[in-house]
């Protein structure tokens, strides 16, 4: 796993303004899913740092157009979005202490045209990109079927490729999208930093008796979770087909799974093709499938199980898998992308093979049968994240990346 290591030079800052570019930005327990913990984790921790932080965002009905949420001033703008942005991007970057603008993912895309005319450095945060070591790629399972597109990924590629070389700074959540962005896109590493993503340790911790509604039926069992959504790429056929072998070695063994269908998946479709893969493999009453849970709520799922399973087709970097560490809960992940930077494989987890159940369920097993070995790791996992991926970590590392586009 690449380790940080910091480039010549580095002058850090100690105050700057933040003016940070995304779709969407929920406060406190509102930020429960996809990006929005991030936004919010990353944007309160600098705050708290000094860093005068402003988010513009899309406003959506009944939210306010200012508001100060934990020391974060967010502007939400109306359509249309990009030009009320910008007006307020210049707004922000015109006056006052050295200034900085930090794009997530491909909002703020527009800044590849009008770099030109910012007063401000460009630092953009790469989540995942389209075009990947995982594309091109079509997961079929049953009648659903995930097909490649060409010219989605053609479209998606332009605008990313757009703003990542405009940037001045690009922050990869992972070496495995470090390596996409120079070798797939095209951009000198000179100007790519290893930034991973952080985790609440305070809030993802153990918790000797938690509490949640399904408690009463796995009581006495040894849990397999899952948490994230249900679509193809997360590989939970993979996983349901395993625990037929797992719970024949360890017949108190269930799988519990959590997330639920998203909005842009036919959902009634996903349902009804994994509860007919339960019975299927004679997993009634085995396997539960549940819809999203908050995220102030999922600590207690991490600390009622025995391991975290993610069987995914490719991750940027995930994480649940830090948050179930940070529970001292081991994890098994594909070793696809960016788990490898999370999982030492065989120390506070193990790396299979994607849309492999048997090595899927020699891990689960493994993990189940020696307590001792689940107890271990999950120690070492909880000792990796308050070292690595903490917000504060993750914060310090920005703050070296800013100090590098603003001494120049």
């Amino acid at each position: 796993m690449e380790q940080y290591l910091e480039p010549p030079e580095i002058r850090t800052i100690s105050t700057a303004r933040v003016v940070r570019i995304v779709p969407e930005y929920a406060g406190g327990a509102r930020a429960s899913y996809g990006l929005q913990p991030v936004y919010y984790n990353l944007s309160k921790v600098q705050a708290m740092n000094g860093h005068e932080v402003h988010v513009i965002a899309r406003r959506r009905s009944a939210e306010p157009a200012l508001e100060t949420d934990d020391g974060v001033i967010v502007h939400r703008v109306g359509n249309p979005f990009t030009l009320n942005a910008l007006t307020k991007l210049r707004e922000l970057t015109m006056n006052g202490s050295p200034s900085v603008v930090h794009t997530h993912s491909t909002t703020g895309a527009f800044l590849a045209a009008t770099k030109r005319t910012m007063s401000a450095p460009i630092v953009s945060h790469v989540h995942g990109t389209t075009y990947s070591v995982a594309t091109p790629v079509v997961l079929s399972f049953g009648g659903i079927r995930v097909g490649y597109s060409r010219w989605g990924v053609t479209t998606s590629f332009i605008r990313e490729k757009a703003l990542w070389s405009a940037a001045d700074r690009i922050a990869a959540v992972s070496t495995s999208v470090k390596s996409d962005l120079s070798r797939r896109y095209g951009i000198s590493d000179d100007k790519i930093r290893l930034v991973y993503n952080g985790v609440d340790s305070e809030l993802f911790r153990p918790i000797e008796n938690p509490e949640f509604p399904e408690k009463s039926a796995v009581e006495g069992k040894k849990v397999v979770l899952y948490v994230g959504h249900f679509g193809l790429r997360k590989g939970i056929p993979f996983l349901i087909r395993a625990m037929k072998t797992v719970t024949k070695e360890v017949p108190n063994s269930v799988l519990v799974c959590v997330g639920g269908v998203p909005s842009w998946l036919p959902k009634m479709d996903y349902w009804s093709y994994l509860n007919g893969l339960i019975e299927q493999n004679d997993l009634v009453g085995k396997v539960m499938l549940l819809d999203r849970v908050p995220n102030e709520r999922l600590p207690n799922y991490y600390s009622m199980s025995s391991v975290l399973v993610l069987p995914s087709y490719y991750e940027a970097f995930p994480k649940v898998l830090i948050e179930a560490m940070a529970c001292e809960r081991p994890a098994i992940s594909s070793r696809m992308g960016g788990t490898q930077d999370s999982i030492e494989d065989g120390v506070n987890g193990y790396l299979v093979n994607f849309a492999d159940p048997a090595d899927l369920a020699r891990a689960i097993v493994t993990v189940l049968q020696d307590e001792g070995l689940a107890r271990r790791m999950g120690r070492l996992g909880r000792q990796k994240v308050v070292r690595d991926f903490t917000w504060k970590a993750v914060a310090r590392r920005i703050d070296s990346i800013y100090g590098e586009v603003l001494v120049r």
